[in-house]
């Protein structure tokens, strides 16, 4: 039996997307499979239980016969930091190895997934550097690459890490970035010991969010449209321009959110002419019944929120930032992404993993 424990340096860096494609390929490969997070932080509420919610969806979208009661072992919630608070933590450590073991029992791999980044859990003394020393779990570090800089975290916890040190696999892989990555990035890794299995190409469809996400994140009011709030937003713009201007550029775009002040109904008239995914007005102002009626005619959801346009434009970033994997079709894109990116052979050798 061989464990695999996908962290990060950086929270968000996209360890459910390649939970899931080496996940698939494991299946697909003929080897018995266990997934799960001895630390979660994601609560979410599945019949009578709680269990972590991206490893409940990571367990269901591998087909995995799993009660959500298996998929996380230690959830973090508010009691449990009261508990923390107070000194009353004890055991722990203990219940997320044990869980672990238990998991891991007659499959060939348990695949198992960080919360956050590698340092997350540390109030209960639950660090992914400390879980897979003792758990003695190979590890998979997927980071991003936006910079150079990235480079000082991975190699500090490469260092920390020794020989649990599987390799790393370079996420949001920008197209101009290959070259620099080819020819400086993966031989300096190389050098310091540090195995690179392959990139992950920045997607498009990964980073959209969908309409209800968006009006989860931000506490709107959908007023119109609600059997199309599962609709996808891709990327988001600002009408803040020139009527004319706003025409022809949204005329250029496709499944945009605009957000646009309640109080610019020309914005957004040509916004929904234009192909917007829906439209977030600000300033907690609602549209007059023209607007309305056209979103109505054009299924494009409208939602109002109180914030004003800069602070919702900051907010989106996070919200993109965190983007989730729901749906058939992300699910499948990431799957895809994993397949064609990474070198599974080198993984299999690496964490010990007898062929099939």
């Amino acid at each position: 039996m061989v464990m695999i424990f996908l962290g990060s340096v950086r929270a968000y860096a996209g360890k459910n997307v390649m939970a899931l494609g080496l996940g698939r390929r494991l299946l697909d490969d003929g080897y018995s499979l266990a997934f799960c997070k001895p630390y979660g932080s994601n609560p979410l509420k599945v019949g009578d239980a709680y269990t972590d919610g991206d490893a409940w969806q990571i367990s269901q979208a591998l087909g995995l016969d799993q009660s959500p009661a298996d998929c996380c072992a230690v959830l973090r919630t508010q009691d449990l930091v009261s508990q923390a608070l107070r000194g009353q933590d004890d055991g722990l450590m203990d219940k997320a190895l044990a869980h672990c073991q238990k998991m891991a029992q007659g499959k060939d791999v348990l695949l198992l997934s960080g919360a956050g980044t590698l340092r997350s859990g540390a109030m209960f003394h639950l660090t992914g550097y400390e879980l897979v020393l003792k758990l003695g779990a190979k590890v998979i570090i997927v980071e991003p690459y936006e910079n150079e800089f990235f480079l000082d975290d991975l190699l500090s916890a490469a260092h920390r890490l020794r020989e649990v040190m599987a390799g790393v696999v370079i996420n949001k892989v920008d197209q101009d970035m290959n070259e620099a990555l080819d020819e400086q990035v993966k031989p300096f890794l190389q050098k310091h010991g540090v195995t690179c299995f392959g990139r992950l190409a920045k997607d498009e469809l990964l980073a959209s969010v969908t309409v209800q996400e968006l009006s989860d994140a931000l506490g709107a009011k959908p007023v119109c449209c609600f059997k199309q709030m599962d609709r996808l937003v891709k990327r988001f713009l600002i009408g803040a321009m020139q009527v004319g201007s706003a025409q022809h550029f949204f005329g250029s775009q496709r499944d945009f959110g605009c957000i646009v002040g309640g109080d610019r109904p020309d914005m957004q008239m040509a916004a929904l002419e234009g192909g917007a995914a829906c439209l977030i007005l600000t300033g907690n102002f609602y549209p007059n019944d023209l607007i309305l009626s056209k979103a109505e005619e054009n299924e494009i959801p409208v939602l109002v929120v109180r914030n004003d346009t800069y602070s919702v434009a900051r907010s989106l970033e996070v919200v993109r930032t965190r983007g989730s994997l729901r749906g058939p079709k992300k699910i499948q894109k990431a799957i895809d992404l994993v397949y064609e990116g990474v070198d599974f052979k080198a993984i299999y050798e690496s964490v010990g993993l007898p062929p099939k």
